[in-house]
């Protein structure tokens, strides 16, 4: 009897989600925002053969000033900012970029998750003429 309960309890938790292996859900990982000869610098730390495919830059409190950019493959790398398309970032406000890095080699091999998902919070302020990023 107690055999029989013990297994239909393990059943149920099973059953319910809990005890997830292998989650296909890409992770979320934290980014770096600074700001380099005035302009908004956004820093990851890629792994592997991880590609940028996908770019979100948001504005809080304004929808209609965003920008979203699928389907990319750009090489992704640790010493370089991720490219912001020409966003007109102002000081003042308060936004929400985020990017997902994919791997080619986890994609092909079928290993789950195959992405990562970057992202920050931060406001822009003006200090001596200067933008400065605090993240939020």
């Amino acid at each position: 009897m107690m055999k029989r309960a013990i297994c239909l309890t393990v059943l149920m938790l099973l059953l319910s989600g809990c005890f997830h292996l292998g989650d296909p859900r890409p992770p979320l990982m934290r980014a770096k925002v600074l700001t380099i000869a005035n302009k908004v610098c956004m820093m990851v730390r890629p792994e592997g053969d991880e590609q940028i495919v996908t770019v979100r830059i948001d504005e809080v409190g304004n929808d209609h000033h965003g920008l979203v950019k699928y389907n990319l493959t750009i090489p992704a790398s640790g010493d370089k900012c991720i490219p912001d398309f020409g966003y007109q970032f102002a000081a003042g406000k308060a936004y929400g970029f985020s990017v997902i890095l994919e791997s080619p080699a986890k994609l092909k091999r079928g290993v789950q998750p195959a992405a990562r998902i970057y992202g920050v919070s931060f406001s822009l302020w003006e200090n001596n003429g200067q933008l400065e990023a605090n993240e939020l």
